[in-house]
């Protein structure tokens, strides 16, 4: 079955250290911006993470998005899994990521698309033409 998975790295974020700290705060930013798209959420948890940032997650039928922030680097780490089989949420998905993204406000970001098995998969929308990471089902041999 095919999908997309992608990890954005979001760094130097010009949120304030009170929001990134707060899961109340993410929490509501994530889920305006699912409402907006009506992507089909039916669970999501938001908690203080150990490093006293947030890490939360939101699901439902073939997808997921998870965040984790880190105030005391200004950095935020999401990752977004959507099943290709329907192209509207495909397309919703990114522009919920995209939109995290830009709540954010990092001055620099990162997007790491993932690839099981080194298979090529279909470019569509604002997606890299290329992997920027490859991550293989069985270990590469050393030559």
């Amino acid at each position: 079955m095919k999908n997309i998975h992608f990890i954005g790295e979001w760094f130097d974020c010009r949120t304030p250290n009170s929001v990134l700290s707060d899961p109340q705060a993410i929490q509501t930013r994530c889920m305006e911006h699912i409402a907006r798209r009506h992507l089909p959420i039916r669970y999501d948890y938001f908690t203080t993470a150990a490093s006293h940032g947030v890490i939360g997650a939101m699901t439902g039928k073939d997808i997921h998005i998870v965040l984790r922030t880190f105030p005391h680097h200004d950095s935020v780490i999401a990752d977004l899994f959507v099943d290709q089989g329907d192209h509207s949420q495909i397309s919703a998905a990114m522009q919920v990521f995209d939109g995290l993204r830009d709540e954010f406000r990092p001055m620099r970001a990162l997007l790491h698309r993932v690839q099981r098995d080194g298979q090529a998969l279909l470019v569509q929308g604002r997606t890299p033409r290329s992997p920027t990471e490859v991550f293989l089902l069985k270990p590469a041999r050393r030559a």
